[in-house]
């Protein structure tokens, strides 16, 4: 259901359930959850992505078609595992990166929404459907509210009408569009971007944008702490000395 890899520092999740558009059912949930969660420590960015047509179409009908038959306490256990593994995309300390492609329904926008930097396939399709199950998008609604604002909900978390990669990108839930032949490319060169950056201050720069996120923006002097610790570093020191001299060359 799921495939991991760790290579040059990246650590690859794949949802792997190409004959169900990598929709979700119980199994599915807690094998992301896992993978996610024995992230490598020395890996410096973790990137999802999806086989077959589809990066992720929702749920599964024959999981949907068992909640309708759980008791109460099933459905809240089992929404409760849901909004886990969200949390615990959205709380990893190294970037996440997404790759959107194909049709991306319901709980699938929740992990590109809980990922820092998605990338959106140019002929990728949206979709919040809940509303058309009867149900809502509850769940996925922290995360994408974080990135979209509450305009762009009012009507897509009420209308379930289908909207594509660049509407995704103007709300702020794809970072770009991309042609599918330029792909990998752009891929690699966000991967390695990161990979070449600080890992110290990508975590210090997701505890300010985490707090700010949360409602509890960081005061005046945390932010001058957070620089100022980077700035004594070792790696930072190391990182300007390296700038500095490449560009007095110039």
């Amino acid at each position: 259901m799921v495939q991991t890899t760790f290579e040059n520092s990246v650590y690859n999740i794949t949802l792997n359930r190409p004959e169900k558009h990598n929709a979700f059912d119980a199994a599915m949930i807690e094998a992301v959850t896992n993978a996610v969660q024995s992230a490598p420590p020395d890996a410096r960015v973790v990137f999802f992505n999806g086989n077959g047509k589809s990066f992720c179409a929702g749920a599964d009908i024959n999981y949907m078609r068992a909640q309708a038959l759980f008791s109460e306490e099933r459905n809240r256990d089992d929404a409760k595992k849901l909004s886990q593994m969200f949390e615990v995309i959205y709380e990893l300390q190294v970037p996440t990166v997404v790759y959107a492609h194909g049709n991306i329904f319901g709980g699938g926008l929740g992990i590109v929404a809980a990922c820092d930097i998605a990338l959106a396939s140019e002929d990728a399709r949206f979709c919040f459907s809940e509303v058309k199950l009867g149900i809502i998008p509850a769940v996925i609604s922290p995360f994408v509210l974080r990135k979209t604002g509450v305009a762009f909900a009012r009507r897509y978390f009420q209308s379930a009408e289908i909207f594509n990669a660049q509407t995704a990108q103007k709300a702020g839930l794809a970072s770009e569009c991309v042609a599918q032949s330029e792909s990998l490319k752009k891929i690699k060169d966000v991967l390695t971007h990161i990979v070449d950056a600080s890992r110290d201050a990508q975590r210090s720069v997701k505890k300010l944008l985490h707090a700010f996120e949360n409602f509890e923006p960081m005061s005046r002097d945390q932010l001058i702490f957070e620089l100022v610790k980077l700035r004594s570093s070792s790696d930072a020191q190391e990182r300007m000395q390296k700038f500095l001299a490449k560009h007095s060359k110039v």
